[in-house]
């Protein structure tokens, strides 16, 4: 069964690819197709044999003997053509910034898989991690689900959820959830090579949706957090949109959460000491690194 991987460099993707180019393995890693973000349209397929020289997802590939394509728009016809020629069985996706069309999907003879970083349907879109910490979460799930045109759509093959530290950063998530996407494909690999996949369809009426953050999505009011979660939130938020507070008529951007002390108050609701900010949320206070 011929394989075609899709991702972007990262703390996601590479993590599951190494997973995946574990041995031994009943499949074969056929493509790897790095998207990439530019202006000027690019559709490179990069020749393993040439020297490693990097950690792209590329590179990656190429150290592993795996042809890679780096494309900025894997729709594109041109690209699409190259997919085509490599005969794949299966396209998996670990991170992408855009849908897949019809015809890219048609190129692998028998679908796709895409993990995402949800409990699907909850959270569809590119920033799960960054809504599961908004809403208070303590536990993370990383689904498996079948690649169509529609966004986080097909059905579910698999689902695990996984505990990140209360520190964790978002790039350390983004590490967690990468490992984790690639165990669990090992998994459903080995049993597509024999079965035909079939998954549970999602109840699309649970669905909600996690967009890129804006500037608004990241203000933070403490009175309405715990002081746990808004420390968590602090750690992991600023891989996507950086969160800031308004208090006392100043505004204060965080770089991280340090540290929450449950049943503490502080005199005023908040309390500078250079770049250490204490605010009073609902069950204690939260301290937390700012910018200055």
């Amino acid at each position: 069964m011929r394989v075609a991987f899709f991702g972007q460099t990262g703390p996601y993707a590479p993590h599951a690819f190494t997973e995946l180019m574990r041995d031994p393995r009943p499949y074969t890693l056929a493509l790897v197709v790095e998207g990439k973000k530019s202006a000027r349209p690019e559709h490179r397929l990069r020749d393993p044999r040439r020297p490693i020289t990097g950690t792209t997802l590329a590179e990656l590939a190429a150290a592993h003997g795996v042809p890679a394509l780096i494309s900025t728009d894997v729709n594109d016809p041109k690209a699409i053509a190259i997919v085509g020629d490599h005969q794949v069985d299966l396209i998996v996706c670990v991170g992408f910034d855009r849908l897949f069309s019809s015809v890219l999907l048609a190129t692998a003879r028998r679908g796709g898989i895409n993990a995402h970083p949800s409990d699907l349907p909850r959270l569809r879109g590119p920033a799960p991690i960054f809504w599961a910490l908004k809403e208070g979460r303590t536990r993370m799930a990383l689904s498996l689900h079948a690649l169509d045109p529609r966004e986080d759509h097909g059905p579910i093959f698999a689902q695990e959820w996984f505990a990140p530290s209360s520190l964790a950063t978002g790039d350390t998530i983004f590490r967690a959830a990468g490992k984790l996407a690639g165990k669990m494909l090992v998994g459903l690999l080995a049993k597509a090579v024999d079965h035909d996949l079939v998954g549970t369809p999602q109840d699309h009426r649970r669905a909600t949706r996690a967009p890129r953050p804006k500037p608004e999505d990241a203000l933070v009011r403490p009175h309405e957090w715990t002081c746990e979660a808004l420390v968590r939130f602090a750690c992991g938020a600023p891989y996507f949109r950086t969160p800031w507070l308004t208090l006392g008529g100043d505004n204060y951007f965080v770089r991280r959460g340090l540290k929450a002390e449950r049943g503490r108050r502080v005199p005023g609701e908040h309390a500078v000491m250079g770049d250490h900010l204490v605010v009073q949320c609902r069950d204690g206070t939260a301290h937390l690194e700012i910018q200055t």
